[in-house]
């Protein structure tokens, strides 16, 4: 059963330990979410100046928003205050930077249905991070940067956590993937032929879903290992959301996360985080567990 959680009093260990089991945290009012989507509007707006931003699908083409988002992505990922938000949104909410690995910050756009929906703005099928070589203890972050709906945003699958769902992921190669990122323009706007893991079948309409719809300044926390999807954008507006990954150090070493019931891809998302205080890497000494054998990682991170 997954249980969702408001607000919650609980430590980061005790939100660790629950996320891992299955439960989403969501956290409604945090006043440093809220300064890094005003951030974030800030550098979307300039962008598309003088466009309104959440109706720029009924502005530019296709071809023409997957050009801007290819060059503005990358900036937003690197920018030298993204990281730092993202600290000091970690450490607002209780875990220590210290004890923290996280990856980049990622911009999201969901286009309404008929808008760029491939390559740099890949509306993703019902997926696992997980079947993405994402390690056990990977913790999902989530927050939109404008309101977002209940029909633009996410949902879960909850029967899904835990349970095997037979799935292509023994199809996906995480470091063939990260080759891909230098070619993402090749993947935007046209057929996207990249390998996206996914269940063999197509989960039907009677699957139990799950939507959270956050408000701006509000973030909800998720394992990788939840079972996931882009809903269907049928708001008319353009959605924007960022989301970031962590890891807490002392879970990888002791390999507690979650359970991973049924991945086979090859290779391990963990090369990518870093230490929030200092960008230190996980020693490979501390990545081979995860890894898979005779897996050659790709150390360089190349933007998508």
């Amino acid at each position: 059963m997954v249980n969702v959680h408001i607000d919650p009093s609980f430590d980061d260990a005790e939100r660790r330990r629950r996320v891992y089991a299955g439960d989403i945290v969501v956290y409604s009012n945090v006043p440093e979410v809220a300064d890094f989507a005003a951030f974030t509007r800030g550098l979307i707006t300039d962008v598309f100046a003088p466009h309104e931003p959440t109706g720029i699908h009924d502005v530019h083409t296709p071809d023409e928003l997957a050009d801007t988002l290819i060059d503005f992505k990358p900036q937003f990922i690197h920018h030298p205050e993204s990281i730092g938000h993202v600290r000091r949104i970690v450490a607002a909410l209780g875990a220590d930077p210290a004890q923290v690995h996280a990856d980049v910050p990622k911009l999201r756009t969901a286009f309404p249905q008929g808008g760029l929906s491939t390559g740099i703005a890949y509306a993703f099928q019902a997926h696992r991070d997980t079947w993405y070589g994402a390690p056990p203890q990977q913790i999902n972050w989530w927050m939109p940067v404008w309101p977002a709906a209940a029909d633009n945003v996410m949902e879960f699958f909850p029967r899904g956590f835990g349970n095997c769902v037979e799935n292509n992921s023994a199809e996906y190669n995480y470091y063939v993937a990260n080759a891909w990122r230098g070619r993402i323009k090749d993947f935007s706007g046209g057929k996207d032929v990249r390998v996206h893991p996914a269940p063999v079948e197509p989960l039907g309409p009677d699957e139990p879903r799950l939507t959270l719809v956050p408000p701006v300044g509000g973030i909800m926390l998720f394992s990788g290992d939840q079972l996931h999807a882009s809903i269907p954008n049928t708001s008319g507006r353009t959605r924007y959301s960022i989301d970031f990954r962590t890891v807490d150090v002392a879970d990888v070493h002791s390999g507690v996360g979650a359970p991973r019931a049924d991945v086979a891809c090859t290779g391990t998302a963990l090369r990518d985080f870093r230490r929030l205080t200092d960008g230190a890497e996980f020693t490979e000494g501390e990545v081979a567990p995860y890894d898979t054998e005779g897996a050659e990682g790709i150390k360089v991170f190349i933007p998508s």
